[in-house]
């Protein structure tokens, strides 16, 4: 699969992930890409929408969007206008699609203090994953839902008694 982004020549990316994830507003799903380019940089790219609107389909570096994410103050909630200036000259959407990916990977969770804004952790669990995925073992699982009895105590084991 070829590159095509404005900022960045056209390279070979190897695909570690597709899935789906829901946009920020809810109203449709999204389908993304991350992959591995020949240069050894993680990319992300939104594949398709099931609602309206048009977007940009090029894959964007991981490291572009972590420095942008990166020059908002620490403890600062970050809202998908955050990533404009990483979508000048290109659909509205892309900016909002890209943002409810990094969402879904754990790169923003919804703001504790401020409605409609975001607070930025660390994608732990995504960086592992895709570490696992580059090196061609199977990532770790996580539990999307709790197990029906977790937090519950088995109940003790009966044995039969002697004759």
């Amino acid at each position: 699969m070829k590159s095509t982004t404005n900022n960045q020549p056209e390279s070979t990316v190897r695909i570690l992930k597709r899935a789906t994830c829901p946009s920020l507003s809810g109203k449709s799903k999204l389908a993304y890409e991350v992959g591995l380019s020949d240069k050894k940089e993680l990319q992300v790219r939104v594949i398709s929408n099931s609602g309206g609107g048009c977007f940009n389909q090029d894959w964007v570096k991981l490291s572009a969007v972590e420095a942008v994410l990166d020059k908002v103050p620490a403890g600062e909630p970050v809202t998908s206008d955050t990533l404009r200036s990483m979508f000048r000259g290109m659909s509205q959407n892309t900016g909002g699609f890209a943002f409810a990916v990094l969402k879904h990977v754990g790169y923003v969770v919804p703001s504790t203090t401020k409605k409609r804004c975001y607070d930025r952790v660390e994608p732990t669990a995504f960086k592992e994953e895709m570490a696992a995925l580059i090196e061609g073992r199977t990532p770790p699982q996580v539990d999307a839902k709790p197990k029906k009895n977790a937090g519950k105590k088995a109940a003790p084991v009966k044995t039969p008694s002697g004759p």
